[in-house]
């Protein structure tokens, strides 16, 4: 069997003997289903596509994980290294070996955790390629997790995943719609990593919260 991945939003699906018919992130009004009908990958087939990850240093501390060519919406994940863990905050739809070496040269992953359900991504492969990395989904948005797996820790409220590097679940999105603190970042003046869960509006005086509807 194959875990197949939508096309659409990247997130894959529990294994199966041919490719699912529905997609329930994309059928959801906060997503959308491709023009043309649902489609489906693997992370197999991405790799004859010769996709891969790109790590690229964001500031100390702090390493971008993205896919290229572009998959899914263009997601995008955060390594984030601390002297006592590394957490992977939001998570992309593939996964190849030349990354998990680089990333266990930095340290592995200690926890993967979200900022919503349109960046859960590969998770499972990711966790399991880390030694079964706890993966943190807030129990108001459980029931949209599509591959579940042992290594899935539910929270609810705030959750320390290590020192100084804290989950807050402030709604938006979705119900359960977190944000990760990192109490050093930025030169030790604190980072917010937010996914969409807040957005800087035109006026970069303000910021938003998107509506559980959309």
């Amino acid at each position: 069997m194959r875990s197949y991945i939508c096309v659409t939003c990247a997130v894959q699906q529990p294994p199966s003997e041919a490719p699912p018919k529905h997609c329930p992130i994309c059928e959801d009004e906060r997503q959308y289903v491709r023009q043309g009908g649902q489609a489906w990958t693997t992370v197999e087939e991405l790799r004859l596509m010769e996709h891969r990850i790109e790590l690229r240093e964001l500031e100390p501390g702090l390493v971008g994980v993205g896919v290229t060519p572009s998959l899914g919406i263009g997601q995008r994940a955060l390594l984030v290294r601390t002297a006592n863990a590394n957490i992977m905050w939001d998570c992309v739809g593939y996964i190849d070996d030349a990354a998990i070496t680089e990333i266990r040269a930095r340290g592995g992953i200690s926890g993967i955790a979200f900022s919503h359900p349109h960046f859960y991504g590969a998770m499972v492969e990711w966790s399991r390629a880390f030694g079964g990395a706890p993966i943190y989904i807030p129990i108001a948005d459980r029931e949209w997790v599509q591959r579940d797996d042992p290594a899935i820790v539910t929270w609810r409220g705030t959750r320390e995943l290590s020192p100084g590097v804290t989950l807050v679940q402030c709604g938006g999105h979705f119900e359960g719609s977190a944000a990760l603190h990192w109490a050093d970042g930025a030169g030790g003046r604190g980072a917010l990593l937010v996914g969409d869960t807040i957005t800087v509006v035109p006026d970069v005086r303000f910021v938003s919260f998107p509506s559980p509807a959309g």
